[in-house]
């Protein structure tokens, strides 16, 4: 979870406190909350010390105690008191929740998964469930769990419509379980209702593109393409960056629209020269479009820059396609190889075997035809010699190797 989700949760579980005690000692309480809510972290530490000191069996304490350390990151020491919040009073939801975002917050997600998933939500208001929520769902996604977060946030998503951080954070367990459908609409969800959201923008787009290329539907394939390539443009128009232009790139160039692909990966291209995958993207476009040259050139650029793995792999089969389509087989078999695409390697070896029957068909009709005008200009001189039957048995010749060819 974010600062700033961190920072909600804290203020709403701080302003929903229940003190449950007369014996406090209200002068140090008094002074840690109003410490607290300055973010003076570290008076309030001290004054909650004293609260505790003073008031051992007092739960509230230990829970404002260990919210003042997390913020001032002594996660260790605000664990325990976290605990012990909850030791003291059983079943006290709001300190559960509490201890759950501590573990959250230092990544021991299997006992946060625990603790949250035991939390009684009627003893919550809405707005701390929702919290609940999202912090169950964080450590659910992080321990094998994805199908329990897309549970409890799929229902939060409808108590809740207007709610952008719900459907973010569902989109993230659609996506740990990867499907890619159900994440495009709640990530595309979380956008609308979110705009200034960036990071919701992008794993929409994103989504969209991984869920077009597993379609088996041409037109929902165009569809989530051009659906992609929309929220794309507008993370671009809003911030030019690098990942987003490469985004609009990849929507168009699924989308096949070539021409509308290309100037978005000049773009990218000139915001980082030395990225392979830019060049890959360009050289894809440029095949597609049978300028098969050009695409040769940045495909052999990207190569340059060392690709490793997947990337690598990509360009040596685009190599290859390339080289095949110029006819060029044996270079192709190469790329194929290289790239470890054995079916292509087999094709290319036919069309190699096939290219030098073609080539030897050739030379045998080339030496044909060059025969066959030999004997005829030598039966023209005959002719011109008056060695009329021998000319005329020359041209039997020729038209009995006419007539069997």
């Amino acid at each position: 979870m974010n600062k700033r989700g961190r920072r909600l949760l804290t203020e709403v579980l701080v302003a929903a406190l229940v003190l449950g005690s007369a014996a406090v000692a209200m002068a140090d309480w008094q002074a840690g909350v109003a410490a607290f809510k300055k973010k003076d972290y570290s008076t309030a530490i001290k004054e909650f010390q004293e609260v505790t000191k003073t008031n051992e069996d007092f739960a509230g304490g230990y829970y404002m105690l260990g919210l003042a350390q997390s913020q001032v990151g002594q996660l260790s020491q605000a664990l325990g008191n976290l605990r012990k919040a909850v030791e003291l009073d059983k079943g006290n939801a709001q300190y559960e929740v509490a201890l759950g975002q501590g573990l959250v917050q230092a990544k021991q997600y299997g006992e946060a998964y625990g603790v949250l998933k035991a939390v009684d939500r009627s003893k919550l208001s809405r707005a701390q469930r929702s919290l609940q929520a999202l912090l169950l769902a964080s450590a659910a996604t992080r321990t094998n769990h994805a199908q329990d977060a897309v549970n409890v946030l799929a229902r939060e998503a409808r108590a809740e419509p207007s709610n952008a951080r719900i459907q973010q954070a569902l989109g993230v367990a659609y996506n740990a379980l990867g499907n890619d459908a159900n994440a495009y609409r709640a990530f595309a969800a979380a956008y609308r209702l979110d705009p200034s959201d960036e990071e919701s923008g992008r794993s929409a787009a994103s989504a969209a593109i991984s869920s077009a290329r597993r379609s088996r539907s041409s037109s929902d394939k165009m569809r989530l393409y051009n659906e992609a390539a929309a929220i794309a443009e507008k993370l671009a128009a809003r911030h030019a960056t690098f990942d987003h232009n490469l985004l609009v790139g990849e929507a168009w160039l699924g989308a096949k629209s070539y021409d509308r692909a290309l100037p978005w990966f000049n773009k990218a291209k000139q915001q980082r020269p030395q990225n392979a995958l830019v060049y890959f993207y360009i050289g894809q476009c440029h095949s597609s479009t049978g300028k098969m040259d050009q695409a040769l050139g940045e495909l052999q650029t990207a190569l340059k820059m060392g690709p490793e793995g997947k990337l690598r792999r990509l360009i040596y089969d685009q190599m290859g396609y390339v080289l095949a389509k110029q006819k060029r087989y044996e270079k192709a078999l190469d790329m194929y190889q290289s790239a470890g695409n054995n079916a292509k390697v087999q094709e290319m070896q036919a069309s190699i075997k096939k290219q030098k029957q073609n080539e030897e068909a050739q030379q045998e009709q080339a030496e044909y035809k060059r025969k066959i005008k030999a004997l005829l200009a030598q039966a023209d001189e005959l002719e011109k010699l008056g060695q009329v039957e021998e000319a005329r048995a020359i041209r039997n010749q020729v038209k009995a190797l006419q007539k069997n060819d």
